[in-house]
């Protein structure tokens, strides 16, 4: 028998939390499709405990590309995912919308829209380059958006 360290092997309780909590992540962001991408990272105070990382990932169908949502990190999936749907659901109070304007240079020339929430521009910039070559993308411009 393979020796193997993985979800699976966790008690179905916790798996169907995990499944719930990321559903419930599914429904507070409707109909964005996004992905969960999980990552196992050092622990910066606890070298001998890895952190678990989840980087939440919005994928645009109309042109294709994966931007950032946010990123968290813990001991277990079930507190991450609790940590990200705390943040989904106070995102909107305290962050600004900023609206940007950008080109694919590589694919097409058409001008795309994208809009982003973030704490000021560096972290909404951080969040439109997530696994991106900078020098791919052409951003023609960045409007802080007035609250509605």
């Amino acid at each position: 028998m393979e020796n193997r360290h993985n979800a699976i092997q966790q008690p179905a309780e916790i798996l169907l939390k995990e499944i719930e909590l990321e559903n419930q992540i599914r429904e507070l962001l409707n109909d964005t499709q996004i992905y969960f991408d999980y990552n196992i990272v050092p622990d910066k105070q606890d070298a001998k405990t890895p952190l678990i990382k989840l980087d939440l990932i919005t994928i645009n169908r109309e042109h294709n590309q994966k931007f950032l949502f946010h990123s968290t990190k813990g001991h277990n999936k079930i507190a991450i995912l609790e940590d990200m749907i705390a943040y989904i659901t106070e995102f909107k109070k305290n962050q600004e919308s900023y609206e940007i304007e950008w080109i694919d240079t590589k694919h097409n020339a058409k001008v795309q829209v994208s809009w982003f929430r973030g704490n000021d521009i560096f972290d909404v910039l951080q969040k439109f380059y997530y696994d991106k070559k900078q020098s791919r993308f052409k951003i023609l411009k960045i409007t802080l958006m007035p609250e509605s």
